[in-house]
C-alpha cells in the first residue's frame, strides 16, 4: 500500500513539535482566557478546536467545563484523540463551522492549523468564525512565528504541508477585516531572555525568542469601557518579547559598539602602558648594569687598594726588621727627644747661639763623654756605624787647640779651657 505524508504526520509531529505531555504543558498559558469567556444559558459552553490532531487542546477545554468538540481530516491523528474518549468530527473546518448556527459557539481555536491552508481559504474560514461565535467570544489562531529568523527561515519548512508563513501583522489585519473588534497578539513557546553581553542577547533574541505566536480576537457587539482591551492586558503579562524589535537590537548594537570602542580605547592604553614598562624595564636594565658595572670597579680598586696596603705593610714589616732599621734606631730616638725638647725654652735659648758657641757645645759633650766611659763607648760604637760622621766628629776634635785626641777617642780636658768653657755657659754672658 502506498504511503502518503499523512500516513507519517503523527510521528512527524512527535519528533518535530514535541510530545503531548510537552503540547499539553504549552497550551496551559490559554487558560485565562478561557475563565473570560462568559456562560451561554444552562449548558456547558461549546468549544470547537479546528485541525484538533492528537487532542492535547480538546481535553484541557474539557478540563475546564466546555464541551469540546476536535475537527480533523487526518483520521489518523484524529484516532488517537478518539481512543482517549474525546468527541472528533472528520470534516472540513469550513463545511462543519457551516453547519452551525449564528452566535452559538464560545470559542472557535486552531492551533498550527492556518499555515496549512491558502489565503482564500483562511479568509472564508475566519469570516465563518466571526459568524457562529458569541458575542464577547473567543477566537485563538496559534502558528509558527516568522518574525523568528531560525522558524521563519528553517523550521517552517520541515513541514511540507506548511503554504506560506503568516506575519502577526498579516493574520490580525485578516481577523480584523472578518470583523473582530478585539484583537491582540501573543508570542510564546520561545527560550526566555537571557542577562548577557548586548550581541549575544541580540542573537538569541532573534533566534530563540517567540517562536510560536497566537493572534487573539473577541467578538464585540458592544464594548463597556469597563472591559476594554482584556486580550491586551492578558498579552502585556504573559507574551515573549519580539524577535524583530529592531529598536531594542539597535541599541543594545549601539552598546556593543561603545563597549568595542571602549575596548579599543582599553587596548591602545593597554599597548601604550606595555611599552611604557618595557621602556622603563630597558632603561632598569641598563642601569643596571651600570650599577654593576661600577660595583665591579669599585670592587677592583678595592682589591687593588688592599693588595697596595698589604705590599706596604710587607715593604713596612721588611724595614722594620732590615739592619739599617735597627741601626737607626738610636737616630730616631734622637730626633724624637730633639722634638720634645724644642718646646723647652732653653733649647729656644741655645738655639740661638752664634756658630762659635755651638763649636764650644761639642767640646763640651766632648768633655761630658770623656768623664763617661760607658757613654763614650755607647757613642763610640754608634758614630763607627756611620763612617762619614766618624770621620767629621775626628776631625772636629783634632781641629781642637784645647782637646787631645788619640786614635781611641782618648780625650783629656784641659782645666783652664773647661773653667773658661763654664764662663762663657753662664747666663747672661756673650763672647
Amino acid at each position: 500500500m502506498k504511503k502518503t505524508f499523512d500516513d507519517l504526520y503523527r510521528a512527524f509531529e512527535d519528533r518535530f513539535r514535541g510530545s503531548r505531555e510537552l503540547i499539553k504543558e504549552r497550551l496551559r498559558i490559554y487558560l485565562p482566557l478561557l475563565a473570560q469567556v462568559p456562560k451561554q444559558g444552562d449548558k456547558p459552553n461549546l468549544a470547537i478546536d479546528l485541525g484538533c490532531g492528537r487532542g492535547e487542546w480538546l481535553e484541557i477545554l474539557a478540563e475546564a467545563g466546555l464541551e469540546a468538540v476536535g475537527v480533523d481530516l487526518n483520521e489518523g491523528m484524529a484516532q488517537e484523540a478518539t481512543d482517549k474518549g474525546l468527541r472528533i468530527e472528520l470534516q472540513d473546518a469550513i463545511q462543519y463551522l457551516r453547519q452551525q448556527p449564528d452566535d452559538s459557539v464560545a470559542v472557535i481555536s486552531a492551533f498550527h492549523m492556518v499555515e496549512h491552508v491558502p489565503t482564500d481559504y483562511l479568509i472564508e474560514l475566519l469570516d465563518e468564525c466571526h459568524r457562529v461565535v458569541v458575542d464577547d467570544g473567543l477566537l485563538i489562531l496559534e502558528t509558527p512565528n516568522p518574525e523568528n529568523i531560525s522558524v521563519g527561515t528553517h523550521t517552517f519548512h520541515l513541514d511540507p504541508t506548511h503554504k506560506s508563513p503568516l506575519p502577526p501583522s498579516l493574520l490580525e489585519f485578516l481577523v480584523e477585516q472578518a470583523g473582530f473588534a478585539e484583537t491582540a497578539i501573543l508570542r510564546l513557546n520561545g527560550a526566555p531572555m537571557i542577562e548577557a553581553g548586548p550581541i549575544e542577547r541580540s542573537i538569541h533574541l532573534m533566534f530563540e525568542v517567540a517562536r510560536d505566536y497566537a493572534c487573539l480576537a473577541r467578538k464585540r457587539d458592544k464594548q463597556p469601557a469597563e472591559e476594554a482591551e482584556l486580550l491586551g492586558a492578558f498579552v502585556q503579562t504573559e507574551s515573549q518579547q519580539m524577535p524583530t524589535d529592531t529598536g531594542k537590537i539597535k541599541e543594545w548594537l549601539r552598546s556593543a559598539d561603545n563597549e568595542m570602542a571602549q575596548s579599543e580605547l582599553m587596548r591602545t592604553g593597554n599597548i601604550v602602558l606595555t611599552d611604557t614598562v618595557a621602556s622603563l624595564g630597558k632603561q632598569v636594565k641598563e642601569l643596571s648594569k651600570e650599577r654593576d658595572a661600577e660595583i665591579a670597579r669599585l670592587s677592583e680598586s678595592f682589591t687593588t687598594l688592599v693588595d697596595q696596603v698589604q705590599q706596604l705593610a710587607a715593604l713596612t714589616d721588611a724595614i722594620q726588621n732590615s739592619t739599617s732599621w735597627r741601626i737607626t734606631a738610636p737616630l730616631r730616638g734622637l730626633k724624637r727627644v730633639i722634638s720634645i725638647a724644642t718646646w723647652w725654652p732653653g733649647f729656644r735659648a741655645v738655639a740661638r747661639v752664634p756658630k762659635a758657641k755651638a763649636r764650644l757645645v761639642m767640646r763640651h759633650g766632648l768633655l761630658w763623654l770623656r768623664r763617661r766611659p760607658r757613654a763614650a763607648a755607647f757613642v763610640q760604637h754608634v758614630v763607627r756605624l756611620v763612617p762619614p760622621l766618624e770621620r767629621r766628629l775626628l776631625a772636629f776634635a783634632r781641629a781642637s787647640v784645647f782637646v787631645t785626641v788619640d786614635s781611641g777617642w782618648a780625650l783629656e780636658p784641659d782645666p783652664v779651657i773647661l773653667d773658661a768653657w763654664r764662663e762663657r755657659l753662664k747666663p747672661g754672658k756673650s763672647t
